[in-house]
């Protein structure tokens, strides 16, 4: 099946696909991209709102456990790799269960080196306490989605402030 003409493409999709292709370039001639991780695919190693540096590199290069961006379907994707097979890898989100459709060459973008959160520099090797946290996340939708409310609280906290929540009682 051939691509899409970009007159065959609506507007989002078009700036999607923009997007993705000035992510691939700029890690191209620059060396490195950093970028602002959205959704919870990832957690907990990477929260909504922490900065990836991502640097080129091939397939051949990684081993599973590593962290990488790659583009599939106008989409960037930052996830894990579960396993390297030749000229294509199978990667996942740590949090969901099921894996990412297999990454071509020509679609990775290069491997996380570094996670910046909240000011300070987090360690993209997977950490035993967060190996167990992600695990119970896979296997529990409701989990996820309560991790990702909590993501939004205020960041000194992570509990909900009831000051801003309406109780008849307390009035």
């Amino acid at each position: 099946m051939a691509a899409p003409a970009d007159s065959d493409l609506d507007g989002g999709t078009q700036r999607r696909t923009a997007w993705r292709e000035l992510v691939f370039e700029q890690a191209r001639t620059a060396g490195e991209v950093r970028l602002r991780v959205s959704g919870g695919s990832m957690l907990p190693a990477l929260w909504p709102g922490d900065v990836v540096s991502v640097r080129p590199c091939s397939i051949a290069e990684l081993r599973p456990g590593q962290i990488l961006l790659f583009g599939q379907h106008q989409k960037l994707t930052v996830h894990r790799v579960v396993q390297v097979a030749g000229d294509y890898l199978i990667a996942r989100g740590d949090s969901l269960p099921c894996a990412d459709p297999p990454v071509t060459e020509s679609e990775l973008v290069g491997q996380v080196v570094s996670i910046e959160r909240r000011g300070r520099r987090i360690d993209p090797e997977p950490s035993l306490s967060r190996r167990v946290i992600a695990a119970i996340l896979q296997h529990s939708s409701p989990l996820r989605r309560i991790t990702l409310i909590l993501s939004d609280a205020k960041p000194m906290s992570r509990l909900w402030d009831l000051g801003k929540i309406y109780l008849p009682w307390a009035s």
